[in-house]
C-alpha cells in the first residue's frame, strides 16, 4: 500500500497484534516520537534507517506516532483494528493534484481521487469530520492511500 501525504495532515493508521506493519520513507528517519506506552507497541528501525517496523502488543491502542525524516515530518494516528490493518506501507510526499476522477458518489458528499491526493465534497448542510478536520461546506483536499474516517465511519482504504 502507499500513502501521498499532504503536509501537516494526520494519517490514520491500523495495526494488529497478528501481523507487523512496516512504514518505509523515501528518506532516512531521523527520529520518532511514540505518544503511548512503550508496552503497548514493539517498534525497531531497519532498512538503513528508511523502515520503522511495528506491531501492537495490546488492543485498543489509541494514539498519535511522529515520525521525523531527513525530508519531511510525517503525524499519525495510531489504532488497532485487527480486521483490516496495515502492513507493508510506503510513504511519500502527496501534491495537491490538476485533474481527479470522482470514485464515489452519496447524496451527503463526494469523493475524488487524483494522482497523489484525493478530495471530499460536503453536499450536505451539516459540518462532516473528516480524518481529524471539519468539513462544512465545499471541499477539503486529503492525503491517498490513507483511511479517509468520514463522521467515524471508514468510506476509503
Amino acid at each position: 500500500m502507499t500513502f501521498y501525504i499532504l503536509a501537516n495532515q494526520i494519517s490514520t493508521l491500523f495495526l494488529s497484534m497478528h501481523l507487523l506493519t512496516t512504514l518505509t520513507f523515501e528518506g532516512e528517519i531521523r527520529s520518532y516520537l511514540y505518544g503511548g506506552s512503550k508496552d503497548d507497541i514493539t517498534l525497531e528501525l531497519a532498512n538503513n534507517n528508511k523502515t520503522l517496523a511495528m506491531k501492537a502488543k495490546k488492543k485498543d491502542i489509541d494514539t498519535n506516532l511522529l515520525v521525523v525524516t531527513s525530508k519531511n515530518k510525517y503525524y499519525f494516528h495510531v489504532k488497532t483494528f485487527e480486521n483490516n490493518s496495515h502492513q507493508f506501507v510506503e510513504v511519500y510526499d502527496g501534491e495537491i493534484n490538476n485533474s481527479y476522477s470522482k470514485i464515489k458518489e452519496t447524496k451527503d458528499y463526494d469523493l475524488y481521487e487524483g494522482a497523489s491526493s484525493v478530495f471530499v465534497v460536503n453536499k450536505s448542510k451539516e459540518k462532516m469530520r473528516t480524518n481529524e478536520m471539519e468539513v462544512t461546506k465545499g471541499k477539503l483536499y486529503l492525503s491517498k492511500g490513507v483511511p479517509i474516517i468520514l463522521n467515524g465511519e471508514r468510506i476509503y482504504n
